[in-house]
Order: structure tokens, then sequence, then C-alpha cells
């Protein structure tokens, strides 16, 4: 009796939120499964980018630095892949500093791809402009897929509620899938199978049935989306009520400065001690990623494959002192940290190699299958109510005419 009370109110609770979420939706899910191939798309189209014919010792990180501030005063180098395959170009990021205030500054290129051995600059780019030049077209994928390209953390908050959202409702449309007698399962099975007929019975059959078929898959993908845009707000905090969460070294410094902190240490003599670190703890891995965070003056280094995401350790150091300030090895750690290591592996589909990101792909045109047949179907029985309700005010003037 009570269930029966209860479908009108999650009826009613599945129609608005995906109503609300539709569009959301539809944009987060076409554009995931363009970038569970990100790196392969933009190399196919830039891929003067990406390769090299020089062949030799690469230039350190300092060295590469050096190159990409001459372009600019205002260029403030933060991160740099250290990854030296031959044939294959390296990458440096920016960031635009006024360099008298130290404020942050539009520059016009924030990413370069570069020679790791003669330092040309290969291609560079402002990552996020609009729209679809060749260079730009992935990274404004990326930036509308994660924040609609709305400015500062508008569009990071607003795709972070409509994530939460979306949680809620994926327990909201199972639960209406649930038959109303027994047997359960037998009387289940029919809301798995598309059966067609008219386009409404279609659109229903589909949207319930791949609802039904990859629910797991959207609910997981749904609470790494809350984990990727809400992290410190929601995700940590909820996960912490079941879970211990360890602070990380990023975290423990607190809320960043506006302006940059100047560091005392440059990246060559951080990443050796980087280096020497993993020797001291038999880490075989080798160097892959480096960054300073300017707000916070933290050095990362991050060793292994970042495509092996357990495999992936970070250590951390003061940009002043040179102090070693923690680490991040992913599948240590509390039950809490582990399943957040685990969210962004599992958002850009990063576990299970090749197949997992086709699936990740898969999953995204799904979601916008699911917005789209969701919008229909309620646009069908919106009508079809509209359309009753006329002819019963018709009927109801006639009867009061006679």
């Amino acid at each position: 009796m009570a269930a029966l009370q209860l479908r009108p109110v999650l009826v009613l609770a599945h129609r608005y939120v995906g109503l609300a979420t539709a569009l959301f939706l539809l944009v987060a899910g076409l554009t995931g499964a363009v970038l569970a191939f990100m790196k392969e798309l933009d190399e196919a189209l830039n891929p003067h980018a990406y390769q090299v014919e020089t062949r030799g010792a690469p230039l350190g990180p300092d060295a590469l630095a050096a190159i990409v501030s001459k372009t600019d005063p205002r260029v403030s180098v933060v991160y740099m892949g250290l990854e030296r395959r031959p044939g294959r170009a390296g990458l440096v990021v920016a960031e635009g500093r006024d360099p008298a205030t130290g404020l942050e500054v539009d520059i016009p290129a924030t990413w370069f791809n570069m020679d790791p051995i003669s330092g040309e600059i290969l291609a560079q780019r402002r990552w996020g402009e609009c729209c679809f030049g060749r260079l730009q077209i992935v990274p404004f994928l990326y930036e509308l897929h994660h924040n609609l390209m709305l400015p500062g953390l508008i569009g990071v908050f607003v795709m972070g509620g409509v994530a939460i959202f979306w949680v809620f409702d994926c327990f909201f449309g199972l639960a209406l899938t649930f038959p109303r007698g027994r047997p359960f399962f037998a009387k289940w099975k029919p809301a798995f199978t598309i059966k067609g007929g008219s386009s409404f019975r279609l659109n229903l059959d589909l949207h319930r049935a791949f609802g039904l078929w990859v629910w797991l898959l959207l609910l997981a993908v749904a609470i790494s989306s809350v984990a990727m845009n809400l992290r410190r707000e929601v995700f940590e905090p909820v996960v912490s009520i079941f879970s211990k969460v360890t602070e990380s070294p990023i975290d423990a410094r607190g809320v960043p400065s506006e302006t940059r902190i100047e560091p005392n240490l440059t990246f060559d003599p951080i990443l050796d001690m980087a280096e020497k670190e993993a020797a001291r703890r038999g880490w075989t891995l080798p160097a892959t990623e480096i960054f300073y965070s300017e707000g916070i003056g933290l050095y990362g280094v991050g060793f292994g494959d970042e495509n092996d995401p357990f495999n992936n350790p970070w250590l951390y150091f003061d940009g002043k002192t040179g102090a070693y300030s923690g680490d991040v090895v992913p599948g240590t750690g509390t039950a809490g940290d582990i399943f957040i290591q685990l969210q962004y592996p599992i958002h850009g589909g990063r576990i299970a190699g090749l197949f997992r990101r086709i699936v990740i792909a898969v999953t995204g045109v799904l979601i916008a299958v699911l917005s789209v047949t969701g919008v229909v179907v309620w646009w069908v029985k919106f009508s079809g109510r509209r359309a009753r309700a006329r002819k019963a005010t018709l009927a109801a003037g006639a009867g009061a005419a006679r």
C-alpha cells in the first residue's frame, strides 16, 4: 500500500528532475563520449603538435620552462609532462601572472607542445578557447563538458548540482520500473525489452530498457561527476560519514592565495629530490609529470603512467624550502581514500584500458539517448493530457449551452 502511495511522488520527481537536467546531460553525454578518446582525437587532428623527428638527450624542465617564458613576460609555467618517448613531443602548461602584482591575467597561449630535445614550440593554444579549430576543438569540448564554458566556478557548480540531482534520479527511475505485483522478477523482465510499435512506445521502451541495462554504469558516472565538480564541497564530506578521509598534501595547504607564491626552488632541483625519494622507497617507476601550484606554494611530482591510475603515485614538496610535504599513493589509505581515488579513472574510463574507455564512450551516447527519449515521452504524455483537458472543457461548454 505504501509503495502505491509513493509511486505518484516518484513519477513527479523523475519527471521534473529529468526535465531540469535533460539538456545538461545531453551535452555532458555527447561530449563525454568524445572525450573518452580525447588524446587520440587531439593527436589525429594535430599530428604536428605530437610528433618530432629530432634525436638526442632531452632538455631539463627548467630549460623548457625558460623557452616558454620568453614568449610573454606574463607567462608562468605551472606544469610539465616528463615522459620522454622517442619521436614524441612534450607538454608545458602555463598561467598568466602580472609580474608586478602576481595576480592572474589572461595570456594568448597556455598550452605548449614542444620538441623536448631542441626546445622548439610545435604548437601553442589557449586551453578552452572557443571553438572548432583543429587546435581548439578538443579543449573546447573538455571545458564544455566540465563547466559549460561558463565563467569562474559558475559552470562547475551548475554541473555539480546537475550531477547530484542525477544521482537521485537514477534511483527514482529504477524504482519506477519495478512491477506492482508478484512474482517480482518475472513481471520485471519485460521492462528490459524493447517491444516497439508506435513511436511513443518505442521511445518509452528505449528510455526504460537502456536505463536498466546500464543502470550501474549510469550511477557510477553520476557519482563520479559529483566528485569531479564538488569534491571538497559535497563529495568528501559525504564519504567521510562512512569512512575517514585522509587530508591530501594539497588540501592541507588550505585556501589558495590569489597572488603567486614565489618559489625559491625551480623544477630541476625539485625533480631531483623527488627521484631520490622515489629511489629510497624502492620505486622503479619513472617520473612522468611535475607541477607547481602557485596559490599554495607546493610542487608535485607524479610517477608511472597517468593512463594506469593505480600505478601513478605522487610526491609533494614545499616550493620555498624543498621540504617533503607528503604523498598520494593510489590503492593505499582508508576505504574512503580509495573510493575517492577511484572517481577520476571511473569518470574518464582510465580503468581496464581501451575496453573501459569504449564502455564510457558508449555510456555517454546512451546518456544522451536517455535524455532525448525522456523528453519525448514527457511531451507525448503532456500533449495527450492537454488534448483531453481541452476536449473535456469543450464538452462541458456544450453541455452548459444545452
